[in-house]
């Protein structure tokens, strides 16, 4: 009977470390699984080391991870993954694990080191309080806290504007010498202000790197003692092997592949011989209907054509003079865009010789408006010689001229801003001349619209007068020249003519 209670008791003290190493290690963690899994065998073998950067978002001045922060959730999920393949699919035994926090370099140094300080505390935090990793593995922490040989590295392989001088201050100037501030008054801020939204997110990052003990992995592998020059060999040959693996796997996916792609062709093929079955089947049955469709549209266009035809014959009109008047005037605008009265005008073209034409215009106006505060006098007599630029007879579109116009003024006006800017009061007379352009637009046989500019020179001579209401007194005279745009042209026509 003692017997049996001190073996119940020993067996007690023995079985909670069972229990415990199961409670920790469930299989779906990163339980120290016995199971070879031929491709990640090879990739430690091969590689003998496995890397991931983690671009984790914190709030500011942060260091702790938070899923529901930022995209923290995919970047924790792609930590998974990586944590499960490089832990829980072979039988792994790691030298180290080196956990790096960085920091981009805006801000002082001091605090970018403490803040790379605390992001990876707060990494290798974390790691231990899902992965229980520093219970299994010996993992040493580092911290950057300004990564500037990895900026460099991004800005070399950038188009960055200006990149060449972003170089030579990074690689001549002391981090500690005013490096960061040449870099914020480089060519204006513009190259800083890219790498702060482009590449500084790239340098606040958390590195999470395994050394695997390749040494040890044979050994379980082998099951015996290996010294240094054995280990060496049979490293030799396994990477060799998993190469030649992974060139007889590369083949036989290839041989797969093709197998595949030869029976999508085969399928393919079938399919598109039923398809041109169905498809010249189709065609016998619709070329009846098209057919007759056919002769139906052939039957229709020609009637239309027929119809547009006559109704092009009805629209064409060899003009021969055209009444027509400028509407911008008649709005009381003048040349400069300023706003008067009213200026009533009139004009007549006169067409010859399939491109050329001639206009003879007049304008006249002379009242009060603005309720008796300002008078409005003008008289302008023009003439324009134009070329048509489309020479089928029709004077449309686009016009090119040469214009000469003359006439007189009596400005008057009580209103002090039009005083002070010496553009009221005063009488005279004028001329200009210059170049006119112009499209003339058909709206049907004998309607049309027209919109042009004249721009030149034009001279006045100007009687000024001071304002003492009601009386105008005598200043001075001047004469005033201009270049500039002379008249606006926004007319509506009526054209006399014959029909072809």
């Amino acid at each position: 009977m003692k017997i049996k209670t001190i073996l119940l008791l020993l067996f007690t003290c023995i079985l909670p470390d069972c229990l415990y190493a199961e409670v920790i290690l469930p299989p779906d963690t990163l339980g120290p699984d016995k199971l070879y899994r031929d491709s990640t065998y090879r990739r430690v073998i091969k590689e003998g080391t496995a890397g991931l950067n983690c671009y984790f978002s914190y709030p500011q001045g942060g260091w702790q991870i938070r899923k529901d922060y930022g995209g923290n959730a995919g970047e924790l999920e792609k930590l998974d993954k990586f944590m499960r393949s490089s832990f829980a699919d072979t039988l792994i035994y790691v030298r180290r694990i080196t956990l790096t926090g960085y920091c981009s370099i805006e801000g002082s140094y001091a605090a970018n080191e403490k803040l790379a300080h605390d992001r990876a505390n707060g990494f290798r935090n974390y790691l231990n309080s899902v992965y229980g990793l520093a219970r299994r593995y010996p993992v040493e922490v580092h911290y950057v806290g300004e990564d500037w040989e990895r900026l460099r590295e991004l800005v070399e392989a950038s188009t960055l504007p200006g990149r060449t001088e972003v170089l030579a201050v990074i690689d001549n100037t002391d981090i500690f010498k005013g490096r960061e501030k040449k870099l914020m008054d480089l060519q204006g801020g513009v190259p800083y202000n890219l790498m702060l939204a482009e590449l500084f997110p790239l340098l606040r990052r958390v590195e999470i790197r395994v050394e695997y003990d390749l040494h040890r992995i044979i050994e379980e592998r082998y099951r015996r003692k290996l010294t240094d020059a054995e280990f060496q060999e049979i490293l030799a040959g396994e990477r060799a092997a998993a190469e030649a693996d992974e060139l007889r796997l590369a083949e036989l996916r290839r041989l797969e592949a093709e197998k595949r792609q030869r029976a999508e062709q085969i399928r393919m093929e079938e399919e598109r011989a039923g398809q041109a079955r169905r498809e010249e089947e189709q065609l016998r049955r619709e070329e009846a209907e098209r057919l007759k469709e056919q002769r139906f549209r052939e039957k229709w266009l020609a009637e239309r054509q027929a119809q547009r035809t006559a109704r092009k014959q009805r629209n064409m009109l060899l003009p021969l003079v055209s009444v027509k008047t400028n509407l911008y005037t008649w709005a009381g605008m003048t040349p400069d865009f300023d706003y008067t009265a009213f200026t009533p005008n009139l004009s007549a073209e006169f067409f010859f010789a399939h491109r050329w034409s001639a206009v003879a215009s007049a304008a006249y106006a002379d009242w009060d408006y603005d309720g008796g505060k300002c008078h409005w006098g003008i008289s302008g007599y023009s003439l324009e010689p134009r070329f048509w630029l489309n020479g089928d007879g029709r004077y449309r579109w686009c016009y090119v001229g040469v214009y000469g116009q003359m006439g007189d003024f009596d400005n008057r006006s009580a209103d002090s801003g039009r005083i002070a800017g010496s553009t009221a009061n005063c009488t005279g007379t004028y001329w200009e001349g210059g170049l006119s352009v112009g499209c003339y637009i058909l709206l049907d046989a004998h309607w049309g619209f027209e919109a042009g500019l004249r721009g030149g020179y034009r001279t006045s001579d100007v009687n000024a007068y001071d304002v003492e209401m009601p009386y105008y007194y005598f200043n001075r005279n001047f004469r005033e020249n201009h270049f500039g745009v002379t008249g606006v042209d926004i007319s509506i026509s009526y054209r006399f003519g014959s029909r072809k």
